[in-house]
């Protein structure tokens, strides 16, 4: 049996397989964006898919480092709308 990928969040380093958390990829060519599937290259950053990640990933501008380049507010408005609809399924299933 072959191993899951192991990744870590930018924002409280905790390690996890692959598929619990969300990726964001600065693609060669200069785009940025929300990659969930893991289908494009490019340098690429993952933050596990809850809140106090996104706030503590803003606040210490891990993403940005994590990337080495500025992310647009577009993106991060994209990013925290994905994570509240996840948290609020999750809380249904509750």
């Amino acid at each position: 049996m072959r191993a899951k990928p192991q990744r870590t969040c930018v924002a409280c380093r905790r390690k996890g397989d692959q598929a619990t958390f969300l990726r964001i990829v600065a693609a060669a060519d200069g785009r940025i964006g929300l990659n969930p599937a893991a289908r494009l290259q490019g340098r690429s950053a993952y933050i596990c898919r809850n809140l106090n990640c996104y706030e503590l990933a803003l606040k210490n501008r891990s993403l940005e480092r994590s990337l080495r380049r500025q992310i647009p507010e577009e993106i991060l408005q994209e990013l925290k709308e994905l994570i509240e609809v996840e948290d609020k399924k999750r809380k249904e299933l509750v």
